[in-house]
């Protein structure tokens, strides 16, 4: 059994063989505590952040993925995160290669019921996935995870994506409602940390964060 699992067990204070389990606090990411904190979005203090498999999150976030992540190796599964945490001007960044202010034409309809060319404007043009704008994504939050396989990012069909589906509500991880499949805006590769129903549980990490860092 990895370290950082048993030691994980023992603190909770569970028999042998036994896994923490929690369920979420909402459907969506858990933002409330962080404003209260003063944190801002995209702009969160590195103190307040932890790596765990190359994935930086929020520490509370961190914290549960690190057992998610455990627990689905256990079960054959490996989750493979491609975007976490994104600094305000990263995601800033990602909005402006996805969405950049272009010049397109402007037309009106002459006497005689032509429509011709007036001239131009500037407008802003997405294409690609959708992104949020900076300030405005979970991933500026640190709990958040665009997660892939070894093709790209995950598809409802994917088994990594199946396991989710059936366990990352027992880690407070949700994959929001906007996100599911056959919503308009499908991703199913995006899920978030909602929060657990008994905080308590992750306390400890925040006496000492250094439990973490170490978890590779």
């Amino acid at each position: 059994m990895p370290k950082l699992l048993a030691l994980l067990i023992m603190i909770a204070g569970l028999g042998p063989g036994e896994l923490p389990e929690y369920s979420p606090a909402g459907d969506k990411a858990l933002t409330l505590d962080l404003e209260i904190d003063g944190y801002e979005n995209g702009f969160m203090d590195p103190d307040r952040l932890l790596e765990v498999g190359n994935c930086l999150l929020e520490r509370d976030a961190a914290y549960t993925y690190s057992l998610m992540r455990e627990a689905a190796e256990e079960d054959g599964i490996t989750l493979r995160p491609s975007s976490c945490y994104r600094s305000y001007h990263v995601q800033e960044r990602a909005y402006e290669r996805r969405c950049p202010i272009v010049e397109v034409p402007t037309y009106a309809e002459t006497p005689l019921g032509d429509t011709v060319q007036t001239g131009t404007k500037q407008r802003r043009v997405c294409t690609g996935l959708p992104t949020a704008r900076a300030g405005y994504s979970n991933h500026g939050w640190g709990r958040a995870i665009d997660f892939s396989d070894r093709r790209g990012l995950l598809t409802c069909y994917d088994k990594e994506f199946l396991w989710l589906q059936r366990n990352a509500h027992r880690f407070g991880w949700v994959h929001p409602r906007w996100a599911r499949c056959g919503a308009d805006l499908e991703e199913a590769w995006h899920w978030e940390f909602a929060g657990v129903t008994d905080p308590t549980l992750v306390d400890y990490v925040r006496l000492d964060p250094s439990l973490l860092a170490t978890a590779e």
